[in-house]
This record gives structure tokens, C-alpha cells and sequence, in this order.
């Protein structure tokens, strides 16, 4: 049967995915331990040396559990997590500080540093968990590139200092470099200094995932080489500092028993504490702009929320095991998808090497060339920096360049805390002036620009044309605070002020693009306020938000005043303001536009226009009575003798919109009559109106029986739609629609 090769090969591509997985966890679990190694390195560096065999332990512990949780649980299945070394870096940091105070009390030191690791694992998870919780995974949205970069910049340069603290069993500083710089030292650090500064000029122009694996097998290779070339022994290499060991034999994990934890110093913890939210702000930046790498460097959607609410039961794992903080690893999960690994099986398998290290003992790393790990370092460091120095040069504006050195200078010279702070400060600070600098007035007009959808007569017209710059009208946008208020009040203090002859008596604020208001910008319009009622200045507002109009009650700007008004759109209040400036103008000396009139223009006699009202039907009409609604078949049309008509837009959710208030001598529906279209609008009537209705049926008949009438009839509604469509592109490029 034709169907019967299928499950061989289904078997097939599972086997290939399968082989995939293994191949690719079984590379990511040796670079994720050899990784671990060396972050442990790092942290028990100088005078803590003597502690890194249960560092190491810690440290693969941490990998082992994060690994298999979050391989387990995260949204992209090949995932790899563990220890990672911008926290590790912080971690180090605290260690050393610890170990120093606690040293030189005559304490150990380490019962408190493993409390400190642990502790930073329980309060990172904690955070992780609560953030996946509410769904506030898009917080990295908001993080300015700057920051970040700085927060990188500095974690490669103090992994540019650690690799050599590493390799020399010297704390780096000023101090230290006499020592450094001495012959038997500089045999220590060179070499893995060179081999960072190979790894990043090559791994930056090749990028196959097996090179870095196979460099690290080379590197190891080469420094046997060297050493038996020279005529060297392991023992004088281990002698000399140059091995990770000698460690005892055992396992590395527990790193201390439950009677250790009497000796935790919580003085010194408490110290630490800025380290320590250090720590967890940086593993929190940190695995959301991971997760936002590996979706641009795969091309797949991954989950914030699910990521920080698997990752943070991990750590939760970790902290209660004595493991160290993790998170996603953007490396070693790239290299994952690039090896075909489509699986849970290579985080799994990942994981299963850590954990096998980590309980067969030291001893297979007793024999780790120093200098290895220093040029990994060196290589992680260095690419951190170039990223955030070098390349950024090409990409950032200056001034956000200098930011990230200038923490990148804080960091180094104090410390990550203070570091973060004054990024997040001078973030906020360049924000705020470069925010201040965008204009909050989208668009300034006059009222003789921009009218109400009320139809008027040609008297109330020219009125409105003559006195339209009593009207002032700005149209605001974004987010209106202390940098762009106070440019909006200068603006309109300026125009009452103005020595214009027609006087500003109307100020009109369009708040339909703002998205909120700062409690500062409230005292900026309370002063306009009192600048309008001391000028004689009505101030109008339209399309508020209810969160803004509530703010700017709550700080006393209307507080009862007559010289402040609200409507709830851009129509009624323009409605409003030409409503007050007809009723303060002289009447006008044209008269009102009457229906006969109109007619007599299209059919030029009496005896046509009579002859032309014999095919309408009079229609009375109370106020509030439907003429006709939104979606009905569309038979007739109407043409207003007295009174007025409202076309609203019925909108969803219940709302409507109004778009023209009508009155004597006008037309109304004609478009769906001639176009057979449904009614697009509802109309309705204000005030008890008198209207004459043609019937599609009597438009049919007039045409048989009077075809003169029906051509200039005709002609007129040409015309008509013809000026409505010059009025409505019109009103598509004015600055309101």
C-alpha cells in the first residue's frame, strides 16, 4: 500500500532530530560546564582560591538545576540556561568585598558567601516569578539602549579585570600592577590574554559553531605542548598556579553543611544588599533582552512571560541547592538551533553533563590550564566591550554614546549600583530635554480655518469669516509634562498678549492626541487659567481623557470658573464658541436663506419651482423625530423649507458622532437616492422642522412627464455633490481631520 512507508519516515526525521539533540547538548553541556568552571573562577579568585573546588561546585550546581527546569519549561525547546557572567561579575565583587572584611576580622568568609549566592537565586527567582505573573515581560521595552549598553560595557570590563585576577592569583587594581607587571607574573596572564584577543578577532570574522569548542581543545592541546616543550612538569605547573588545582577528591557539592550556617555573617549581607538588587536588576535586564536576541537570531516567537516564570522557579531550585543565579544563555541556545536541535533533549542532556561533573569530582579540572579560562574570559569581556564601544560608535548618537561610557567610567571606578543609578538618572534627564524639545502643539489654526459640522446661513458665514482670529485653536499631542507645558503656556500668554486688532477672546485645546498629563503640567494650566480670566480669555477644552480631566480638576484648574469649558469633542466645542461670537456680532444685513429661493436658482421661474413642488410631499415634523436611519434602503430624499436636521454616524459600542447639523434651503439623502446605496447616517430633527419629501418614485414620474424639470433638478444635484466632494477633500487636508 502506498501509505506504508510513512512510519519509517516519521521514525526517520525523529531519529535525525533526535541525534541533532544529543550532538547539540552534548556540545552546550561542555562549553555550559568549562563556562561554569570559569565563572567560579572568577568569584573565587586571590585570596579566595582556596574555596574554588565548592565553587565550582555551586556553580554547576546552578547549571544543572536551571538547565533541566527551564529546558523543561521554557517556550523555545532547545533552550540552554545556566550561571551567566554579568552576574557572576557582581557576584565576584561581593565575594571579594566579603572576603576582605570577614579575613581581616579572623572569620571564614565562606559561609557567607555562599549564603550571598544562594540568596541572590532565591530573591532573582522571586522577582522572575512575580513579573511572568502579572505579564510584564515587555518591561525590556523600556529599557534605553544606553543603559543597557553601559550595564554591558561595564560587566566587559570587569571580566576583562577578572580574567586577569584569575590567571595571576592577584586581585587587579592600581596597586597590584608592580606585581603584574613582574617577570614570573606576566608568564601567568600573557598567554591567556593573547588567546582572548585571538578567540575575538576570529570568532568576530568566523562564526561556525564547532570553532570555539575546537579552539578550546587546541588551546588546551597547545599549552601541554608548550609546557613539555619547555621541559616543564604538571607539578611545577600546578606549583606555579597555572592549573585550576590541585582540588581534594569528592564530590563538589554540598559547598557546607546546615552547622556552617551558624557562621553567616548578616552584617556583611546587609552591606551588600545594593550588590545584591544589583544582581537581580541586571539577571532581570539580562534574560529579557536574551530572549529578544534569540527571537531576532532565529527567527522565532518566544514568550517573555513564560520565560521569566519557568526561569524563575529555577533559580527558586538553585537558591534552596546552593546554585548560583541563571538564566537563558544566548549563546549556547543559538548554537542549539544552528545544530539542528529542535527538542527539549539538548537542554536536558545539557544539564546531565553538568550534574555528572558536578558529582563525579573536581579532579577531571584539576588540570585545566589557567590560562584557558583567563582567555575566556578575556573573549567574553572583550566581546562586550567592542559590542558596546566599538561597534556602538558606528550606530549611537554621541550623546547616548557618552552615556554608556560614562557608566562604563562609574562602574569601573565605584561600582555596578552606582553605576545603574546614574545611567537611570541621566537617561531620565536627556529624556526629559529631548522629550521637552518635541513641540506638545501638533497644529495652531484660527476659527475662520476650521468650523463646526453646523451648517449656517451666509450672514452667520461671513460673520464667522470676519471674526475667526477671536478664536485661537491649537491642537495638542503625546504626553504633556513640566518640559512641554511650560512652552504651551509661553505660546498662549503670547497670543492674549498679541497687539493683533481683532482681540484672541477664545482659546481652544484639542487634547485628542494627548496621552496624559504630570501633576507640574497641571500648575501650568491652572496659571492660563488665571492668565485668561485676567485677559478676558475664555479657555475651551475638548476630547479630554477622563484621567486628565479629573487631574486637572483635582489640582483647582476649572475650580467654578466661567472662563474655562468642556465638550466632549472637537465639533460642539467650535459649535459652542461660534455660537457665543454670533450672539456678540451685529446682526448681519444678508437675509436668511429661504428654500424658495434656492429653487428659483435652479429652475430660474416661479412657474417652474411650482410646477417643480407638485412632485413633493410636505412633511411636518416634531423635534426629535427620525427622518431616517443608518442602513435603511435609501427611497427618498428631503429638502429642508424651516427648522434643522442632525446627521449622526452611529459608531460601535453605542457611540455616535455627529457630521452635519442642517437647516433652510438644503438637501438631504440625495446620495443614496442616486447612488441606490443604504442610508450612511442617521438624520434627525432639532426642532420642529417642515421638510419636502421626493419619492424615487416620483423623481421616475417627474422625468417621464416633466424631463425639463428632471434635467434641471438633476444639474442641481450634480452641482451639489460636486461641491460637497470640493468640501470634503477639503476637510481631509485640514489640520483637525
Amino acid at each position: 500500500m502506498p501509505s506504508t512507508p510513512a512510519p519509517s519516515i516519521g521514525r526517520g526525521l525523529r531519529g535525525s532530530r533526535l541525534l541533532s539533540g544529543l550532538f547539540a547538548g552534548a556540545m552546550s553541556g561542555t562549553l555550559v560546564a568549562t563556562f561554569s568552571i570559569t565563572l567560579a573562577a572568577l568569584i573565587f579568585s586571590g585570596n579566595l582560591t582556596k574555596y574554588l573546588p565548592a565553587g565550582i561546585g555551586m556553580a554547576l550546581a546552578g547549571s544543572a538545576i536551571i538547565g533541566a527546569i527551564v529546558a523543561l519549561g521554557s517556550s523555545f525547546r532547545p533552550v540552554i540556561a545556566a550561571p551567566q557572567e554579568n552576574t557572576a561579575v557582581v557576584l565576584a565583587l561581593v565575594a571579594s568585598a566579603i572576603g576582605s572584611h570577614i579575613t581581616a576580622k579572623g572569620g571564614d568568609p565562606f559561609p557567607t558567601i555562599v549564603a550571598v549566592c544562594s540568596l541572590s537565586a532565591l530573591v532573582t527567582g522571586g522577582l522572575f516569578l512575580v513579573l511572568g505573573g502579572l505579564r510584564l515581560g515587555t518591561l525590556v521595552r523600556f529599557i534605553p539602549y544606553p543603559v543597557v549598553g553601559g550595564f554591558l560595557a561595564g560587566t566587559g570590563w570587569l571580566l576583562f579585570t577578572g580574567s586577569i585576577s584569575v590567571m595571576a592569583g592577584t586581585e587587579f587594581s592600581l596597586a597590584s600592577l608592580p606585581l603584574l607587571l613582574r617577570a614570573e607574573a606576566i608568564v601567568n596572564w600573557v598567554p591567556g590574554l593573547t588567546l582572548g584577543i585571538f578567540l575575538t578577532i576570529l570568532l568576530r570574522r568566523y562564526h561556525h559553531f564547532l570553532l570555539l569548542p575546537g579552539l578550546l581543545v587546541f588551546a588546551v592541546g597547545m599549552f601541554y605542548g608548550v609546557l613539555y616543550a619547555a621541559g616543564g612538569t604538571v607539578s611545577e605547573a600546578l606549583d606555579r598556579g597555572m592549573l585550576l588545582g590541585p582540588f581534594p577528591s569528592g564530590a563538589l557539592w554540598p559547598p557546607m553543611t546546615p552547622s556552617d550556617a551558624l557562621r553567616i555573617d548578616w552584617a556583611e549581607i546587609g552591606a551588600n544588599s545594593g550588590n545584591l538588587l544589583a544582581i537581580t536588576m541586571l539577571a532581570t535586564i539580562s534574560i529579557l533582552l536574551n530572549a529578544s536576541g534569540l527571537e531576532i537570531a532565529t527567527e522565532r516567537e518566544i514568550d517573555l512571560d513564560r520565560e521569566l516564570r519557568a526561569t524563575g522557579i529555577a533559580n527558586l531550585a538553585a537558591g534552596l541547592g546552593f546554585g548560583m543565579v541563571g538564566y537563558l544563555s544566548l549563546s549556547e541556545s543559538t548554537l542549539n538551533h544552528k545544530a539542528g536541535a529542535e527538542s527539549r533533549v539538548a537542554g536536558i542532556l545539557s544539564a546531565c553533563i553538568c550534574a555528572a561533573a558536578l558529582f563525579f569530582g573536581a579532579s577531571v579540572f584539576s588540570y585545566f590550564p589557567k590560562p584557558v579560562l583567563g582567555g575566556l574570559l578575556v573573549f567574553l569581556g572583550a566581546g562586550f566591550l567592542l559590542e558596546t564601544l566599538y561597534d556602538s560608535w558606528f550606530r549611537l548618537p554621541r550623546v547616548e554614546y557618552g552615556l554608556v561610557v560614562i557608566i562604563l567610567v562609574v562602574i569601573a571606578w565605584i561600582g555596578f549600583l552606582p553605576g545603574i543609578g546614574v545611567g537611570i538618572v541621566v537617561s531620565s534627564v536627556l529624556f526629559a530635554v529631548n522629550y521637552s524639545r518635541i513641540d506638545v502643539i501638533k497644529r495652531a489654526a484660527v476659527g475662520s480655518d476650521v468650523r463646526s459640522n453646523v451648517e449656517r446661513s451666509a450672514g452667520d458665514e461671513l460673520t464667522l469669516e470676519e471674526r475667526g482670529k477671536e478664536l485661537y485653536i491649537l491642537q495638542l499631542q503625546g504626553y504633556i509634562f513640566f518640559g512641554t507645558s511650560y512652552s504651551l503656556l509661553k505660546r498662549v500668554h503670547h497670543r492674549m498678549l498679541s497687539d493683533d486688532p481683532a482681540p484672541t477672546r477664545y482659546v481652544l485645546l484639542d487634547f485628542r492626541h494627548v496621552d496624559g498629563i504630570d501633576s507640574s503640567a497641571v500648575l501650568s494650566f491652572v496659571r492660563m487659567r488665571k492668565l485668561a480670566e485676567s485677559n478676558g480669555v475664555t479657555v475651551v477644552l475638548t476630547d479630554l481623557p477622563s484621567a486628565v480631566k479629573k487631574q486637572l480638576e483635582r489640582g483647582g484648574f476649572a475650580d467654578g470658573s466661567k472662563r474655562v469649558r468642556f465638550f466632549p469633542d472637537l465639533d460642539h466645542g467650535l459649535e459652542w464658541v461660534e455660537n457665543q461670537v454670533l450672539r456678540a456680532a451685529p446682526p448681519s444685513m444678508l437675509p436668511p436663506t429661504k428654500l424658495v429661493d434656492e429653487l428659483e436658482n435652479v429652475f430660474r421661474t416661479r412657474e417652474f419651482v411650482s410646477g417643480f413642488l407638485q412632485y413633493l410631499e410636505r412633511v411636518e415634523a416634531p423635534a426629535g423625530y427620525q427622518i431616517y436611519r443608518q442602513g435603511e434602503v435609501s427611497k427618498d430624499l428631503y429638502l429642508i423649507e424651516s427648522g434643522e436636521l442632525t446627521a449622526w454616524l452611529e459608531l460601535d459600542g453605542g457611540k455616535t458622532k455627529r457630521l452635519r447639523t442642517m437647516g433652510p434651503g438644503t438637501v438631504v439623502g440625495e446620495s443614496g437616492l442616486y447612488l441606490g446605496a443604504r442610508r450612511s447616517a442617521t438624520v434627525v430633527t432639532l426642532c420642529p422642522t417642515v421638510l419636502y419629501r421626493l419619492s424615487l418614485d416620483s423623481l421616475e414620474r417627474m422625468t417621464r412627464e416633466a424631463p425639463h424639470l428632471a434635467a434641471s433638478f438633476h444639474q442641481f444635484v450634480v452641482c451639489l455633490l460636486a461641491e460637497r466632494m470640493v468640501l470634503a477633500t477639503g476637510a481631509s487636508k485640514t489640520l483637525f481631520n
